[in-house]
């Protein structure tokens, strides 16, 4: 495993830049590690196989297959984990042989096996508590069957209840709507209230009581035009006494958004996530799979199509130079970076009480923006529990050529650095908020501040203590 000692956070394989320094990686990796002994070429290894998604298969759906078919999909998928999957801190990213083994016994008992059979097979025998491993299949009934387990059960965190619910009873929808007003002198996107993760991208508005709310419904490269503006937002809201984050249905997207959004709220030094990386053929062509049938689908708005095609030709880059190296270099490197500090951006410290409100609707880029502000202080979060899916991320696609069943699985493992996430259970809130309005519950905490059981999270932050 190759350890990176002074990364640059601002990395992601989004332009052909990347693609020189992370071959010099792998080249180094395999040659810091022992020198194999010399062996006669026909002995050599077998060129990688293309786990490439065929334009036409990117959404074809499925058929059965034969037991022997089945097995040699069988075959492919554990390729794919051994050689793109970054799998779950201490777990090996595939199952032992005796585990397959059972399999191959299993699918050798029956002539003829159902995608959907087939992919309950792979689940069973692949699947981990990790919230983004799934299988399924495309076309016209598509079948995607997460391999999590049920999820963990934890301490209930503090409850909040609003002191002011008794004075003044929740406002009406009609009410709440008339409300609301736009911030003046910001980037705005003034609406009534929506249901958490429906709306814009990126809306920032303030009810009667003068608290400024910042929802955040995703961090999706496709919403970058709005995306971009988070840090000039921070910067304004930091100054204000108190104010909201809402994000509460943001199933995250680029960690790229999230991370200068936090930096821009504080002068501080934080802890970065730990991350470790596959760099590998089949996992860089693993997640064009995964960007070429987002084109395909059309699910990418017109705007956002050039930084789209611009990270598949990268990542199509990537597998072609990986390819043309593998007489040289080890088919499979893991970068690892551990204990890494990232500086705030900011003029000064957090000045007034920020409150980040979340659900199980936050996941992935939106749990590791937690990962961050709540080493903040003055920051707190509320609400419920998150949605458990942050440790294993950078999702790739792979189609099993003869069954058509799919799998998605992480190329990058991460670690709150902290050590209070757990996978399937997500972060607790320090607050949990159970009222009928959780919002203006949150904007409450925010305006009157933190109830003498929220924990204050300053001085356990310190990144020289870990």
């Amino acid at each position: 495993m190759l350890a990176r000692s002074s990364p640059d956070r601002r990395r992601r394989a989004s332009t052909g830049a990347v693609v020189a320094p992370l071959i010099a990686a792998l080249s180094f990796a395999s040659l810091a590690c022992a020198p194999a002994p010399a062996r006669a070429p026909s002995h050599d290894p077998a060129p990688p196989r293309s786990l490439r998604i065929p334009d036409a298969d990117l959404d074809r759906g499925p058929r059965t297959v034969s037991a022997a078919e089945a097995l040699r999909d069988l075959d492919d998928a554990r390729y794919a984990f051994e050689q793109a999957y970054a799998g779950l801190d201490g777990r090996s990213p595939s199952p032992s042989p005796r585990a397959i083994a059972r399999a191959e016994g299993a699918l050798r008992g029956r002539a003829a096996w159902r995608p959907e059979e087939l992919a309950r097979l792979l689940r069973d025998l692949f699947g981990a508590p990790d919230g983004h491993l799934a299988f399924g299949h495309g076309g016209r009934a598509p079948l995607r069957s997460t391999a999590a387990p049920r999820r963990p059960s934890g301490p209930a965190p503090r409850r909040f209840a609003r002191a002011s619910s008794r004075a003044r009873p929740h406002a009406s929808p009609r009410a709440a709507a008339a409300a609301v007003a736009p911030l003046p002198g910001l980037p705005r996107w003034a609406a009534p209230p929506r249901r958490p993760g429906h709306g814009p991208p990126v809306e920032l508005t303030r009810g009667r009581d003068g608290v400024p709310v910042l929802a955040i419904r995703t961090f999706g490269s496709a919403a970058a035009p709005a995306l971009a503006a988070l840090p000039a937002l921070a910067a304004e809201l930091r100054r204000a006494p108190a104010f909201v984050v809402d994000l509460r249905g943001n199933a995250g997207g680029d960690y790229r958004f999230a991370e200068r959004f936090a930096l821009a709220l504080t002068d501080a030094p934080l802890c970065a996530l730990d991350e470790r990386e596959v760099i590998s053929v089949a996992a860089a062509e693993g997640r064009a799979n995964s960007v070429r049938r987002r084109l395909a689908r059309g699910d990418v708005p017109e705007a956002a199509r050039p930084r789209f095609v611009e990270h598949l030709a990268a990542l199509e880059r990537l597998a072609g130079a990986l390819r043309a190296r593998q007489g040289s270099a080890a088919p499979r490197a893991d970068l690892t970076t551990r204990g890494a500090v990232v500086r705030g951006q900011a003029a000064g410290p957090l000045e007034g009480r920020a409150v980040f409100l979340v659900d199980r609707g936050c996941a992935s880029a939106c749990e590791m923006l937690l990962a961050l502000v709540r080493q903040i202080p003055g920051a707190l979060v509320v609400g419920q529990n998150t949605r458990g899916g942050m440790s294993v991320g950078e999702v790739a696609l792979f189609r099993l050529p003869r069954s058509g069943v799919t799998l998605s699985l992480g190329t990058r493992a991460f670690r709150d650095p902290l050590g209070d996430f757990a996978e399937l259970r997500g972060f607790e809130p320090d607050v949990r908020l159970d009222g009928a309005d959780p919002a203006a519950d949150a904007a409450a905490l925010a305006r009157r501040g933190w109830p003498a059981s929220a924990p204050r999270r300053g001085a356990r932050a310190s990144c020289a203590r870990r």
